[in-house]
């Protein structure tokens, strides 16, 4: 078993590449049912086929987008081995096969390989072990500094406070506020001086040492900016702990610089969380600084030739106003400045949706997806799951793509009144059998869409090992 899972299985091109299909007017209207709902093209990812027509069932928020999509966010929820794992690991391996980058936030640990269960699919198609978080650190785990010169000054400051917030389960007052960004600024100066990156420690230590300086130009005393931001002090110490207390929720994974192995310019990046604990704040806020560092790094502008836009010439498209577009690069032979699509998928979601604070600042990748090239996909069980905060509503409301496996009754009748679905979907999403999902694609339902898996893709899509007998599964294997 361990041997099949280690192996490139996707190797065998053939297997998974795209065919020519042929068709005539009159075979198309034997064969698909003029009831059927349309098609989304044929550019994009092979999905499996629509049941009640027999069409091909191919996606991709960015062919179909404007086409009656208005984005690419997706919400993938059911009942657990229906198939939502096996669908997101292959549309994603797909999608790399267009040429799309993909990053997927791993919760969902498979315990007989210690391990979450996108890395083997990581493994295959980049040769690359997941990026490891696991509190006290530990070999091969690894380690993001959210004070990294990656990440802008201003979004550095917004991302200690977070870290604060979330550590403190409140907002911090004005006066608290004022105090950490002092701090966090002394910070980068004494760092600076000793020719380090600073760590959230030295925010700590800051706090707990205020200038005089800095008091006097807050018309404070040096004792009142002490007691400003002493609280944020403490709450820095025990998520990141000290020399004399390494208990900290965040040690090993956010109090030090950013580790070598934390590399986002490969075509999958997978962040290894199933180590930890799921719901807690350390989860939480890891999550958070992830989040940051992916904004700030992994979503820069990128052309599909591998140049920024600084590369490509500026062609003027109107002479009159002097509007310009990005258009080729000579060095690469690129004709025109294409965006790099990417997809950011989020495995066990309902801790990022279901937290107001992370639905907030994801909120940004999900409200401005289009303009980012990106498409955010979130997976989750039931709906009942989540909150009913502003901020997960919001985010439900942005998910132009929903596809839903069978549930229980009283979970499917939950999950189309949240979503204002037609009420015959949840008798119909009770009835649907394993690897057959109802498809809401903008305002056009697709009752019953078939994944298909070729022999390449499936046992990396397999993740109920340990409740299945391997003999069984694979009668090839020793």
């Amino acid at each position: 078993m361990t041997d099949l899972l280690n192996l490139a299985p996707l190797t065998p091109m053939h297997q998974t590449v795209r065919r020519p299909l042929h068709t005539e007017t009159t075979t198309s209207q034997a064969l698909y049912l003029p009831v059927a709902p349309p098609t989304l093209g044929s550019a994009g990812a092979i999905i499996g086929r629509e049941l009640y027509s027999g069409k091909a069932f191919i996606y991709c928020p960015f062919s179909a987008f404007g086409d009656g999509l208005p984005g690419g966010n997706m919400i993938v929820m059911g009942d657990t081995g229906r198939g939502k794992s096996s669908l997101t690991k292959t549309y994603a391996a797909r999608q790399i096969r267009l040429g799309r980058k993909v990053v997927v936030l791993d919760t969902k640990e498979q315990k007989e390989r210690e391990e979450g269960e996108w890395a083997a699919l990581g493994r295959s198609l980049t040769g690359m072990a997941p990026v490891k978080f696991a509190p006290g650190g530990g070999p091969g785990a690894s380690c993001i500094n959210p004070m990294d010169p990656s990440i802008s000054g201003k979004r550095q400051a917004e991302l200690v406070r977070t870290i604060v917030e979330l550590g403190l389960g409140k907002t911090l007052d004005e006066f608290a506020g004022s105090a950490l960004r002092i701090a966090i600024r002394r910070a980068h100066h004494r760092a600076d001086s000793l020719g380090r990156t600073p760590v959230l420690a030295d925010v700590a230590a800051a706090l707990r040492a205020p200038e005089e300086s800095d008091a006097v130009a807050k018309q404070r005393t040096r004792d009142e900016l002490l007691a400003d931001g002493l609280e944020a002090s403490y709450v820095l110490d025990r998520l990141c702990g000290s020399e004399q207390d390494s208990t900290g929720d965040l040690v090993g994974m956010l109090d030090g610089p950013t580790s070598l192995g934390v590399g986002l310019d490969t075509d999958m990046v997978v962040f290894d969380l199933t180590k930890v604990p799921s719901g807690g704040v350390a989860m939480t806020i890891l999550v958070a600084v992830i989040s940051v560092f992916l904004e700030e790094v992994w979503l820069r502008p990128l052309c599909e030739c591998g140049t920024e836009p600084s590369q490509h010439e500026r062609v003027v498209v109107d002479a009159d106003s002097g509007a310009w577009e990005v258009g080729p690069n000579p060095a690469t032979s690129c004709r025109r400045y294409s965006q790099r699509k990417r997809i950011l998928i989020a495995e066990e979601a309902w801790h990022i949706l279901g937290t107001p604070q992370l639905a907030a600042l994801l909120e940004k990748f999900l409200k401005f997806a289009r303009g980012l090239g990106l498409s955010c996909i979130f997976i989750v069980h039931h709906l009942s799951d989540i909150d009913d905060s502003p901020e997960t509503q919001a985010a439900l409301k942005m998910a132009d793509t929903v596809v839903i496996y069978s549930m229980k009754k009283a979970e499917a009748e939950a999950a189309v009144a949240r979503l204002g679905l037609p009420a015959w979907t949840a008798d119909h999403i009770v009835r649907l059998r394993r690897g057959i999902a109802l498809w809401v694609v903008g305002e056009v339902i697709y009752p019953a869409v078939q994944h298909l898996l070729v022999v390449a893709e499936q046992h990396l899509c397999f993740s109920s090992g340990s409740m299945t007998d391997v003999s069984t599964s694979y009668p090839d294997a020793a």
